[in-house]
């Protein structure tokens, strides 16, 4: 290969990764499939959704006192600047709080699927989310795998504030899970026999 096909190579790469994924195909087997079991954290989260809700208008409600009250500095307020003030206070309150929905939306809405090449997450029959397995180093808990790969996509909903990792969240059968990606090349990081004899976790 030349040095021009090299830099050509490289410069296309992170296109190659900024792609969607595609579903799986002719020669990628169905290992395991599920959904996050989310009832009672969706709950939670909307009683969290609606407290930062009221949060904020009452900030920007405390915000804006002063103009609605009238004063030396503000001037007293007239009819057509109400609706201007109030879509103001709207739409703040919507920049900082949609976000926070739509994340948590999409998260309870997941589909997940282990194939003997990766791991995908679904969203609204779209994937949202890919780790190829070959390579990818895993973490389990009780309920949840944590995927970290040098080839993975990942919305932007379902980001984190840390590290990019693809999640597995709230699922019933997760060391069994594990069990079938390390099989398939995922290096399992914190297998359970590791910890219980003390040692050092494989591949870390």
């Amino acid at each position: 290969m030349s040095a021009g096909e090299a830099i050509a190579g490289e410069e296309l790469a992170p296109a190659r990764l900024n792609r969607r994924p595609s579903p799986p195909g002719e020669g990628e087997a169905i290992l395991w499939q599920g959904r996050p079991r989310m009832l009672v954290r969706k709950l939670w989260e909307l009683a969290g959704f609606l407290l930062l809700l009221g949060l904020l208008t009452w900030a920007a409600v405390g915000l804006i006192r002063p103009h609605l009250a009238g004063s030396q500095f503000a001037g007293q307020p007239d009819n057509p600047s109400m609706p201007l003030i109030l879509l103001m206070v709207a739409g703040m309150v919507m920049i900082i709080a949609l976000p926070v929905w739509l994340r948590s939306s999409a998260r309870a809405r997941a589909h997940y699927m282990l194939t003997s090449r990766r791991a995908l997450v679904w969203v609204g029959g779209r994937i949202a989310g890919e780790a190829q397995l070959f390579g990818a180093e895993m973490e389990s808990g009780a309920q949840e795998l944590r995927f970290s790969a040098p080839h993975m996509y990942l919305s932007w909903r379902l980001k984190d504030e840390g590290a990019d990792r693809l999640r597995f969240e709230q699922i019933a059968d997760a060391p069994a899970v594990a069990a079938l990606a390390e099989e398939h090349g995922a290096r399992w990081l914190n297998r359970p026999e590791d910890e219980q004899a003390g040692g050092t976790p494989s591949g870390g």
